[in-house]
């Protein structure tokens, strides 16, 4: 007997499934890899500042401003920019001269108080018990994440962190405080100051994770088919990923009550990635004409809401 061909006489509705759940799991695998690259949105830590009046000799916004820029950096869920030499007060009124730094979100903060715990009597030192009380220490922070783009504060919160979970005395005489020893991560300040960091990097992912990746225009080829973005690789970029361009108009005003209307974002057009390098971007010009160097351009493809992290108001 012959063997039939099962590819000549299969039913052709059952090649037509076949092909129809071949195609899914195709678009499902890709749309799966396409989703794993998140974007990193662009982060400047400025010095926090000291408790009005301090003069102690350790300095406890330095030592909360490196546990953060160290803690935020080993995450590496931002690209962190070193802070701006000058950082602007007031926003100007036009985008092209704000190319000076590249951060598109800066973090600023001041300590509110800082105590770290008393440190043991006299008494306390003689019976040598000194090691063994509870110190409880706390601390306050004040901070704010602004929109370097725009000059606008995108949010604002004071943490209040309080141990007395320690098992040994910090030493407030101390001119440098070394996070990494036995003595500081043990003090009562010691694991208020984790804790801090811990619900800051909580507020920083859940506050700017979300949101659209920004870049401006930083050159426009002679043929104006193409542009160059200043975000590439190591920002999340990816081959193929739209962004829209805008020309943005700062603190817009009614020209009869001169009334802050806010900003006046006027879309110019469509960009996409055709060549991604490590800190920029060419991209082909698919909607708009007469881009220029210093427009905003913003990604259309947004981060998920990142999972089991604190919600704040």
């Amino acid at each position: 007997m012959r063997l039939l061909n099962n590819t000549k006489f299969m039913n052709p509705n059952i090649t037509k499934i076949l092909f129809f759940f071949s195609t899914v799991a195709i678009t499902v695998f890709l749309s799966q890899n396409v989703a794993a690259t998140e974007y990193k949105n662009r982060l400047s830590i400025l010095p926090v500042e000291n408790p009005v009046g301090w003069t102690a000799p350790y300095k406890p916004g330095d030592l909360i401003t490196s546990i953060l820029i160290r803690s935020i950096s080993e995450a590496n869920s931002f690209q962190l920019s070193p802070p701006p030499e000058s950082p602007r007060s007031k926003p100007k009124k036009s985008r092209k001269t704000q190319l000076n730094h590249p951060a598109q979100f800066i973090l600023k903060g001041r300590v509110l108080n800082f105590t770290p715990g008393s440190p043991p009597s006299r008494a306390q030192l003689i019976l040598n018990i000194g090691d063994t009380i509870k110190q409880k220490a706390e601390v306050d922070v004040e901070l704010q994440l602004i929109n370097h783009h725009m000059g606008k504060m995108v949010a604002k919160k004071t943490f209040k962190i309080v141990s007395s979970a320690g098992t040994v005395p910090f030493d407030l005489d101390a001119a440098q405080v070394d996070m990494d020893s036995a003595q500081f991560k043990k003090s009562s300040i010691g694991r208020a100051l984790s804790e801090l960091n811990q619900k800051v990097n909580a507020f920083l992912l859940t506050t700017l994770h979300p949101l659209p990746l920004q870049g401006e225009i930083i050159s426009v080829t002679p043929d104006k088919a193409e542009v160059i973005i200043n975000i590439g690789k190591i920002h999340g970029i990816d081959f193929g990923d739209f962004f829209n361009v805008y020309s943005v108009t700062l603190k817009y005003k009614d020209p009869f009550t001169q009334k802050d209307l806010g900003d006046k974002f006027m879309r110019r057009g469509v960009i996409r990635i055709k060549d991604v390098q490590e800190g920029f971007s060419i991209a082909a010009i698919m909607a708009g004409e007469g881009f220029e160097v210093g427009e905003l351009a913003q990604s259309r493809k947004t981060n998920p809401m990142p999972l089991n992290q604190e919600v704040h108001e």
